[in-house]
């Protein structure tokens, strides 16, 4: 099963994010929407395409996913990853902010050309080996009719399925968007070429 969604824009105004940092920030200001929700242990994957006129420093957009008890109302989240592009030392870059207790963050340089008209492809997979259970952040190079060239690693975050057998636990992914930059004049407008999410019947 999965819920798919076609182009869409999305904006956050300055002063949003999404971040945890010892010892006691914990903002949860960005705009969430377009959500797709399931049990988490019925999550397979999630896909999205997306770009925007990055300007201020950590500009961000991508997929959020966040991992709770149904009746959790926790304020902000406990656990959330979010990955996608965020604009840092003058340059959007790859990134990746898990947090299980407190964000962890890491970035890399794009290792391609993107064309704003078609967007970065970035995909969260449910993975398992002998070890155990993951997802994993992948980057997807395409091709001029959108078929796949490449598939590029970027991390793996492997808390994420910890509690999943917990019957009541519940995923909620979003498409993400936020501008940090509170000096900011304009908000960040990001175009959505694609949001998929697929789950296990």
């Amino acid at each position: 099963m999965s819920s798919t969604q076609d182009t869409f824009t999305l904006e956050a105004g300055p002063g949003t994010d999404i971040w945890k940092k010892p010892p006691t920030t914990n903002v949860w200001n960005a705009p969430v929407s377009h959500t797709s929700s399931g049990p988490l242990k019925k999550f397979k994957s999630a896909r999205v395409s997306f770009w925007a006129d990055w300007t201020e420093r950590y500009d961000q957009a991508g997929l959020l996913l966040v991992p709770k008890p149904e009746l959790s109302t926790a304020s902000p989240p406990d656990k959330w990853i979010k990955t996608g592009i965020e604009f840092y030392m003058g340059k959007p870059q790859l990134s990746t902010v898990s947090c299980d207790r407190y964000a962890d963050w890491s970035v890399s340089s794009l290792s391609t050309i993107v064309d704003p008209t078609k967007g970065i492809t970035l995909e969260i997979v449910r993975e398992g080996d002998e070890h155990g259970k993951s997802v994993w952040v992948y980057q997807l190079v395409l091709d001029a009719d959108g078929k796949l060239k490449e598939k590029i690693p970027l991390r793996e975050i492997c808390w994420i399925f910890a509690d999943e057998n917990e019957s009541d636990w519940v995923l909620e992914v979003s498409p993400l968007v936020a501008r940090p930059e509170k000096k900011a004049s304009d908000p960040l407008k990001v175009q959505f070429m694609q949001f998929e999410v697929e789950w296990a019947t």
